[in-house]
């Protein structure tokens, strides 16, 4: 099925646009992570899109080391940034290397994440993380002209 095709399907499922992308997004943000690094980085680009065209604000969450493999300026730190998408009355909380352009200094995580963290969890789920991307970059390229590929 193309991503057009499941983008439709999963499309009617919601009230609206919006509502219909958080949710995959925040599936597939939940279900990368056992995927390859490059998949995980044709992910993140998408979703830093995503954030960078829907969330209303953001806070810092905490800095990092850079990872084993970063082979950029020594003693480099990364800080990692909690933005949040109000859709409705659903909060979705994701994460990001990307600095907000507003920072909420007392923008709290608890109790408004929804849902739950472990792939496990998705058993339910009619689309496996390999649909969801190609649906999610799919609609990337047609609503955004945006692709992950060209990003990373």
């Amino acid at each position: 099925m193309s991503g057009r095709e499941l983008w439709r399907l999963w499309r009617d499922q919601f009230d609206d646009d919006l509502a219909a992308l958080a949710e995959a997004v925040w599936a597939a943000n939940k279900m990368v992570k056992t995927e390859s690094p490059d998949d995980r980085d044709r992910f993140y680009a998408l979703k830093d899109e995503f954030i960078l065209r829907y969330a209303t604000s953001g806070r810092r969450v905490r800095d990092e080391p850079p990872p084993p493999w970063y082979h950029g300026t020594q003693g480099a730190v990364r800080t990692l940034y909690c933005y949040r998408v109000q859709v409705g009355e659903r909060v979705y909380r994701l994460h990001s290397y990307l600095r907000p352009l507003e920072v909420e200094p007392n923008l709290s995580e608890d109790g408004d994440e929804m849902g739950g963290s472990s792939v496990d969890e998705w058993s339910w789920l009619p689309l496996s993380y390999e649909e969801l991307y190609k649906m999610l970059a799919s609609y990337a390229k047609d609503r955004w002209g945006f692709s992950a590929e060209g990003s990373i």
